[in-house]
């Protein structure tokens, strides 16, 4: 066995009272991928915050090439050879694609940049990842999957011998994860090692050569790729068998509570037409660029339809701003959860309660004690892991913080229900359990339109199983028949 180039002995990190890591002992050695898997909360992110340098460790140590080192800033690990590329895109949005890549390490001499030798310098590292990426484009123009292949870029730009990846692939399509699949394994090649945080087990499974198990902050298991299955890592993870809930649904017999006519949108959908029924998951599939998102925000009232109807409850619905769907008890939970979802300054209830404040208001200012107890039972209705109420919301784990704005909209008492990849960058038991929730409510006379681009995921949770592609409804298929390869095929058809 060869010696490890890095190492992570005894490592633990408490935030006040929290202990996010316990003890943690981790190595990497020369041209290996190494795996690190967990729920959501299970330390993997803090672990390599404090291998990157962003953090620093509230007890052990971390040895390179078998010496100590101590990282106080992200540029002490980067000297040291160690480079990350985030979950969370960090790019300065009105800068260039180029600018982003070599930030902060232009071409040139003194204070003299060389944009010239800049932009090609960046052009070299981009084309390993993705060439078709304007380089003069602004950042901030970009799609989200483009953005992330920018900052996968930036990481390769710092010549670093160790690259940690935090859900590269959460944003990808498949031609791009494969391109990026291909990188990966041509720096493995080199000579490079990896750090490798997903909670797509199949691509753990296919890229990996160890696979390290968090829970609860502390180290349970090494497993080999080779040997283990999606099941054994599950149960590793969970700490028990997870188990999906069992699919039983009348509710295409129920009646319509959403109809969608002839809706267009130039550039985003054409023609798109379809019906809700009460106590129904309508999921919405088709590749990235297919219009899912699109639709979901025009019928919120973010964006505005050119053409088409749409009854609600029966009536015709004129939707021109996100408070008309809402005064209509429809909502919507957006992809981009940090970004549109969540207030991060604020707490946990807090951000719950913001959409129905006005039931707890009083003449001498809001009721706090009502507004605590109906918290309280929203927290164990969703079943949300936290450690106080009064929290901030950035406090959570991503799965509980989907959790906090589910209950922010069940308490608004919101009737049709509008999720838009609710699952993405949450580990496997999470899922399953959002997914068990929804079925659920749904089970309750709650109705769902669940967009999602993993398509076994739509068909698991689905009654029925809306396909797009290219902006345009290609059919509807009953959910307990499709399979992965009839949805694709049904897309391109």
């Amino acid at each position: 066995m060869t010696n490890p180039i890095f190492s992570a002995e005894k490592v633990s990190k408490s935030f006040g009272v929290v202990q996010a890591l316990s003890d943690v002992s981790v190595d990497l050695r020369r041209g290996e991928i190494h795996a690190v898997i967990g729920e959501n909360g299970a330390g993997k992110s803090t672990l390599m915050n404090v291998v990157c340098g962003k953090l620093l460790p509230t007890s052990g140590a971390l040895y390179r090439q078998g010496k100590p080192v101590v990282f106080h800033t992200p540029l002490d690990a980067q000297k040291n050879g160690i480079a990350i590329a985030p979950q969370e895109v960090s790019l300065v949005p009105g800068l260039s694609v180029a600018e982003n890549i070599l930030l902060g390490a232009q071409e040139g001499a003194g204070a003299a940049i060389n944009w010239r030798r800049t932009r090609e310098t960046a052009a070299g590292h981009l084309a390993l990842i993705d060439e078709t990426i304007d380089l003069d484009e602004q950042a901030g123009r970009l799609s989200k999957a483009q953005q992330q292949l920018v900052q996968i870029a930036r990481a390769a730009a710092t010549s670093a011998e160790i690259m940690i990846f935090d859900e590269p692939t959460a944003a990808l399509t498949s031609r791009e994860t494969g391109r990026f699949f291909d990188y990966v394994r041509g720096f493995r090649e080199r000579g490079g090692s990896v750090f490798y945080i997903s909670h797509r087990l199949d691509e753990i499974l296919e890229l990996a050569d160890r696979i390290t198990v968090l829970r609860d902050g502390c180290f349970v298991a090494e497993l080999d790729p080779k040997t283990t299955t999606k099941d054994e890592m599950v149960r590793h993870m969970a700490g028990r068998t997870v188990q999906a809930q069992a699919r039983t649904s009348n509710a295409t017999n129920a009646e319509v509570v959403l109809s969608v006519r002839h809706l267009s949108r130039p550039g985003e959908f054409e023609d798109v037409s379809f019906d809700l029924h009460r106590g129904e998951i309508l999921g919405v599939a088709g590749l990235i660029g297919a219009g899912r998102t699109e639709l979901g925000k025009c019928l919120f009232g973010v964006t505005a339809a050119r053409a088409g109807e749409i009854e609600i409850f029966g009536e015709r619905a004129r939707i021109s701003h996100p408070a008309d769907a809402i005064g209509r008890s429809l909502v919507y939970l957006p992809e981009e959860r940090k970004q549109e979802g969540i207030f991060p300054l604020l707490s946990i209830t807090e951000n719950m309660t913001i959409s129905a404040m006005d039931r707890f208001k009083s003449l001498l200012g809001l009721r706090f004690n009502d507004m605590v107890r109906e918290v309280d039972t929203y927290i164990d209705r969703v079943r949300i892991k936290l450690g106080s109420p009064s929290d901030p919301i950035t406090s959570l784990s991503g799965g509980n913080q989907q959790k906090v704005i589910l209950a922010r909209w069940l308490m608004k008492e919101s009737r049709i229900l509008i999720l838009d990849e609710p699952t993405r960058g949450i580990d496997v038991n999470a899922k399953v359990d959002i997914q068990s929730q929804l079925r659920t409510l749904a089970g309750a006379g709650l109705s769902i339109i669940y967009i999602s681009s993993e398509l076994q995921e739509v068909i698991d949770v689905s009654d029925r199983v809306l396909v797009m592609h290219e902006g345009h409804v290609k059919g509807i298929s009953p959910a307990g028949t499709a399979t992965q390869e009839s949805l694709l095929a049904t897309a391109m058809s």
